[in-house]
């Protein structure tokens, strides 16, 4: 009789340690993107094709010729180039063509083998209208580079929650015509055929000291926001390394940005935060009276993981291109930051 006792007073330990096992297991399965599963594309070799495309805004009507030596840019570093059949159109609003046809522009592009990359033209707006009309597991059968930022965040976004490494790098309209060396365009190459390896970034006094690795994602506050209660929105899991920046917005919009990333639990769950560069940001609506980085530092006070300064990344100069959806490690110190691409 005391035995069924004791045994019974098992039982419930019993199921209560099945049921933490049979939870665990349910984790360690739910697809979350891991170093182990990121797929990354392979890297470009001399004369190998890339493609150049716009999934966003059009390019300027009247700048063909400016467009042709950007181009060039891109063949002197030794690759064939295709351009997009809808690069030179503006034939749908505000845009080079609908929403369905950039869509399906991008997917022969990813079909087609014999590209290896593709780098946006320029970015603007509209992307995130193209999304529905994107097979993405093709895409994922096809992994390739792709290169961009500000509106293509968007795109960067869907690629990371898949497993898919990118590129957040300068696109064609950005680079430089008359000023050499243009940091932007060569980070932009090296990262495209694997020499990019590390960055120093310079010491910051708001900088937090600290280790971490983990897989980098973000990229624009904006299209990061927009994204929220999509089924694109980013994933940001306890394997995440946050990198923000932003261009053009107010202090209280950078604000109400860095609440939906605080309320929404995503701050809280990344291993570090890299923050970029935030140009043309003014303080002119309510002023807050200082500066755009003290106002990012009331949320970065608050966080007890590594934080980088001005990584040299986003609208302004310079702007080094950045493995997106792949393993990264940061070491902060007051040396300054080295982040480091596996």
């Amino acid at each position: 009789m005391k035995s069924s006792k004791k045994i019974m007073a098992i039982v419930p330990i019993l199921i209560l340690l099945l049921l933490i096992m049979v939870a665990n297991n349910r984790k360690s399965n739910s697809g979350a993107i891991t170093v182990e599963n990121i797929i990354k594309p392979e890297f470009l070799q001399p004369g190998d094709s890339v493609g150049i495309m716009t999934i966003s805004s059009p390019m300027d009507a009247d700048s063909r010729a400016e467009a042709d030596s950007l181009i060039d840019i891109v063949r002197s570093w030794g690759v064939n180039v295709k351009l997009g059949e809808n690069l030179f159109k503006k034939d749908f609003y505000a845009f080079s063509a609908s929403d369905k046809e950039r869509a399906e522009e991008f997917m022969r592009m990813i079909r087609n083998d014999n590209l290896k990359a593709i780098v946006f033209y320029r970015g603007g707006y509209g992307a995130i209208r193209t999304l529905e009309y994107i097979d993405w597991e093709e895409v994922k059968k096809h992994p390739k580079w792709i290169v961009g930022f500000s509106d293509v965040t968007t795109m960067l976004m869907v690629y990371a929650n898949m497993g898919i490494q990118t590129i957040h790098g300068a696109m064609l309209n950005s680079y430089w015509l008359t000023r050499r060396p243009d940091s932007s365009a060569i980070t932009v190459s090296d990262a495209l055929f694997g020499r990019l390896k590390k960055y120093h970034v310079n010491p910051h006094p708001f900088n937090k000291y600290g280790t971490a690795e983990g897989i980098l994602v973000g990229g624009n506050m904006t299209l990061i926001s927009i994204a929220e209660g999509t089924p694109y929105d980013l994933d940001i899991n306890e394997n995440s390394i946050l990198f923000i920046e932003e261009v053009g917005e107010g202090f209280n919009d950078v604000d109400r940005y860095m609440q939906q990333l605080k309320k929404s639990g995503k701050l809280d769950k990344v291993k570090a935060l890299v923050i970029g560069s935030y140009r043309n940001v003014v303080d002119s609506e309510d002023p807050w009276g200082i500066s755009l980085y003290e106002l990012l530092k009331t949320y970065t006070d608050e966080l007890d993981i590594p934080v980088i300064y001005n990584y040299p990344a986003g609208h302004g100069r310079p702007h080094y291109a950045t493995y997106i959806g792949g393993p990264v490690k940061i070491t902060v110190d007051e040396n300054g930051a080295e982040v480091e691409f596996n």
